[in-house]
């Protein structure tokens, strides 16, 4: 199945999306605000979070070119708030437009739903590493769960700041763990690339 992005939209949903320019934490919707599109983000970095009793919780960060906010047809509202970490750039698709779309294109609800299980798959993990106590053990299992399959080695694509946001450990933290493990033999780091040492 071809992954749910802007170009692969029929060519009159894509005439139908309006550009949106966002400056650095500008926030492009609110949790419980109306949900009237679906989006993709062009450029930039999208940030999803959650505000529970005055706390903040980071849910997701959308990388370039991923469609965000999928579940739109099937809410009546937003149920998270979308954050511009940096200048960033989406494409705004309506969504009626896309409900109606979806109702004629059997194509275009395989790649919705492959999205949206996709998603649920990668925030189940997520919440599996949080429940982790061990800041160590917790960060080597995020590690394993990044490695392809038959390689050793990880390339980190997201500042560590961000990857200690999604794992619910404050930055100087993932920093600490990380040289722990690459001081006891467990791996090696070489600028953003980090391979495990299983052997030891």
């Amino acid at each position: 199945m071809t992954r749910l992005t802007f170009s692969s939209l029929p060519a009159d949903l894509q005439k139908a999306a309006q550009r949106r320019k966002l400056y650095s934490n500008q926030i492009l919707f609110q949790q419980n605000e109306t949900a009237d599109s679906i989006f993709f983000l062009q450029s930039g970095q999208i940030r999803l979070v959650s505000f529970i009793n005055d706390q903040v919780v980071n849910n997701f960060f959308v990388g370039l070119g991923e469609s965000f906010a999928e579940i739109a047809p099937f809410f009546e509202t937003y149920p998270y708030t979308a954050i511009a970490d940096q200048h960033s750039e989406v494409m705004a698709t309506p969504k009626d437009r896309f409900i109606a779309e979806l109702n004629n294109n059997p194509d275009l609800c395989h790649q919705v739903m492959q999205q949206l299980a996709q998603r649920l798959d990668k925030t189940q993990k997520i919440l599996t590493l949080r429940s982790i106590r061990s800041a160590r053990e917790r960060v080597l299992q995020y590690i394993l769960m990044q490695l392809q399959p038959d390689e050793t080695y990880v390339d980190l694509e997201r500042p560590l700041k961000d990857i200690a946001s999604e794992l619910g450990l404050a930055p100087e933290v993932l920093s600490r763990t990380l040289t722990t493990l690459e001081n006891d033999g467990v791996i090696n780091r070489n600028k953003k690339r980090i391979t495990y040492q299983p052997s030891n």
